[in-house]
């Protein structure tokens, strides 16, 4: 049974969509995802592409010839996207990398020309740098030097460290120059770097419907078979081996506790079942197939489930559906 949320991607992306078909912008093709878990953060201001005083350039191909900011767009000679979000929100990896370097000893709301941030490496030559980050005492850095991340995997939480104005990710893609021998800020958004247009966060996904949506009924003793079915709402394709995107489904409230319904087919006591299909691409369907066996006494329980993003990041379980099963073990046998 589920308690089916309202989708909550928000009339801002629409809006976004709307200005690139307007300026007849191709699809996205590249390998980021927007840096952060929740769908409802959107865009406060966006890379200046015109490096001149007073004259902005913004993702959409807009002039702006004065130096004001332009709330959603853009703002004179800003290097990078910023989002408000709420002190210490989850922040995620764009891409796979490498950490290169780090800083976490500034105050998580400190003012000052400074704050604290990481810096990835990517294997297409590129950085991508989190900025303004919480303290490392604070829980704001996620990763050591040197330390490999997956995509969709936390890096940190957010601050407002630094010069800020209020808590927000600033978030920049850097590409190397060699005729200036210096990394320079490029606009993802402009470039079409994100993996969906617009732009996703790394995991989200919408329930969709399972074969029995009310009261599952089994033997004490027997197994029988469930499947439930989800939108790949996320920027992430999903794969059911390997990283980045393995995606499993696992028992919820507490995570990772052991189901008294284990069937044979589980891998573990908590996990019932990898994604069914070996990739699915966002936007698509999802199918997840378990066994339910009546292992309990006789009587009337729930199980509840979550999706797990490549052993590092379960799913927001209020905006997955609330997945649960209600389950009667019977004692009849036959």
């Amino acid at each position: 049974m589920i308690r089916v949320l309202r989708d909550l991607t928000g009339s801002f992306l629409l809006l976004l969509l709307i200005a690139v078909l307007a300026t007849g912008a191709v699809a996205a093709t590249d390998d980021y995802t927007l840096p952060f878990y929740d769908p409802a953060v959107t865009l406060s201001y966006g890379v200046d592409r015109d490096p001149a005083l007073n004259h902005q350039l913004d993702w959409t191909g807009q002039v702006w010839n004065d130096g004001q900011p332009h709330y959603g767009r853009v703002y004179d000679q800003h290097s990078g996207l910023d989002y408000p979000m709420a002190l210490r929100s989850d922040l995620a990896t764009a891409r796979d990398g490498v950490v290169i370097d780090r800083e976490g000893g500034f105050g998580t709301q400190q003012f000052g020309s400074f704050g604290n941030f990481m810096l990835v490496e990517h294997a297409d030559g590129k950085r991508t740098l989190y900025y303004h980050l919480a303290s490392s005492s604070d829980g704001g850095l996620a990763a050591n030097v040197g330390q490999s991340v997956v995509a969709g995997q936390r890096i940190g939480r957010s601050g407002c460290s630094g010069t800020c104005y209020g808590a927000h990710l600033h978030f920049e893609l850097l590409v190397f120059n060699s005729a200036a021998r210096t990394w320079l800020s490029t606009d993802p958004m402009a470039e079409r770097r994100w993996t969906t247009w617009p732009g996703r966060v790394p995991f989200l996904a919408t329930y969709l419907r399972e074969n029995n949506a009310g009261t599952e009924v089994v033997a004490q003793g027997k197994t029988i078979t469930h499947w439930v079915e989800f939108r790949n709402a996320g920027g992430r394709t999903w794969r059911n081996s390997g990283v980045p995107g393995r995606l499993a489904l696992g028992t919820w409230n507490p995570a990772y506790h052991s189901s008294p319904f284990r069937a044979a087919d589980w891998s573990t006591a908590w996990l019932a079942t990898l994604l069914d299909s070996a990739t699915v691409t966002p936007d698509g369907t999802g199918r997840f197939t378990f066994g339910i066996r009546g292992g309990p006494v006789p009587g009337s329980y729930v199980e509840t489930f979550n999706l797990l993003a490549q052993d590092v990041r379960w799913f927001d379980h209020a905006r997955l559906g609330s997945f649960y099963v209600p389950i009667v073990v019977s004692n009849v046998t036959k």
